[in-house]
């Protein structure tokens, strides 16, 4: 298969770093309970879960999964992502991307719950040549049989780190491995509408940015409202990731975002530490701001107004 000539935003030619299936299994290390982490460069890459719930009306959330991402540890510390991504030369920065797809799936057993969804993604390098790219989906199918998971489990998001020019040949790549797609970054621009369609996930998590923007905007969280109900329409579960605050909350459950996934829930864990995955009351984390009335539009949903006195 030959590599795609892929270019940056200035038209210049990137780099044809490849990636090789022997370079991601060389990488990982397995301790001696089974846990798995990547060595790359100076740095040791652990895998860090952040649960997802699945919201039922305004009461409760259950559990449903967890998104699983990477941190970079240096001498036993956890780095900044930009300290990290910083200190990496091509070669290692490629790896890394293709570990942050890997390690979640193959560290699935350290969630200790049986049942829960696992949602994970390379990162944006892998995707720079369609080989490489290959190469990290053929390695998740081959961590999914590792660890005897139920494939059905098992999101794979792309998102705004794949670039156009190789989304359909990914989107097709995933398809053809039976590997379950989600979308990632989903904003309300025209791209991502047709991205859907490419894809055609069963999950599309919300862009985090955009999310945080239309939050302060009644007249926009009407409009996604609407985009997020034509989503459900046609099957697929809506995501709102990061939550901190309660305002935030209410804006992902006034939108009727199906999952929700953020500290203000419930707060990540590293891999092997024990998971509270206990149900959610959605109602009290709600009740949780003071002096507030809710006005109810049969057109909008509900909107927040500070009680006057």
């Amino acid at each position: 298969m030959e590599p795609l000539n892929l270019c940056n935003r200035d038209g210049h030619s990137m780099s044809r770093v490849k990636l090789l299936p022997d370079q991601i299994y060389e990488a990982i290390h397995v301790d001696e309970v089974g846990l798995e982490t990547g060595l790359c460069g100076p740095f040791r890459l652990r895998t860090v879960y952040h649960p997802i719930f699945r919201r039922h009306g305004r009461e409760a959330a259950t559990p449903w999964g967890a998104a699983g991402r990477i941190e970079a540890l240096k001498d036993g510390e956890p780095v900044s992502e930009e300290v990290f991504r910083a200190s990496m030369s091509p070669e290692d920065e490629l790896l890394a991307a293709a570990l942050r797809g890997l390690l979640p799936v193959r560290n699935y057993l350290h969630l200790g719950i049986d049942g829960l969804a696992v949602l994970s993604g390379c990162g944006a390098p892998a995707y720079g040549d369609l080989d490489s790219a290959v190469h990290c989906l053929d390695g998740l199918v081959q961590a999914i049989a590792d660890v005897w998971l139920e494939p059905s489990l098992v999101y794979f998001s792309v998102g705004q780190e794949v670039p156009e020019a190789t989304f359909a040949c990914v989107a097709n790549e995933l398809k053809f491995r039976g590997i379950q797609p989600a979308l990632g970054d989903f904003g309300t621009d025209q791209s991502s509408i047709a991205r859907v369609e490419v894809l055609s996930p069963r999950i599309v998590a919300l862009d985090r940015s955009m999310f945080e923007r239309i939050a302060l905007v009644p007249i926009a969280v009407r409009l996604m409202t609407s985009i997020v109900e034509r989503l459900q329409r046609e099957g697929r579960d809506v995501l709102v990731t990061g939550i901190a605050t309660v305002e935030e909350l209410r804006v992902a459950v006034d939108m009727g975002a199906n999952l929700l996934e953020g500290p203000l829930l419930r707060p990540a864990r590293q891999a092997g530490v024990l998971f509270d995955m206990s149900p959610i009351n959605l109602a009290a984390l709600l009740s949780d701001s003071e002096n507030v009335v809710r006005f109810v539009s049969t057109v909008c949903g509900c909107r927040d107004m500070p009680q006057s006195h």
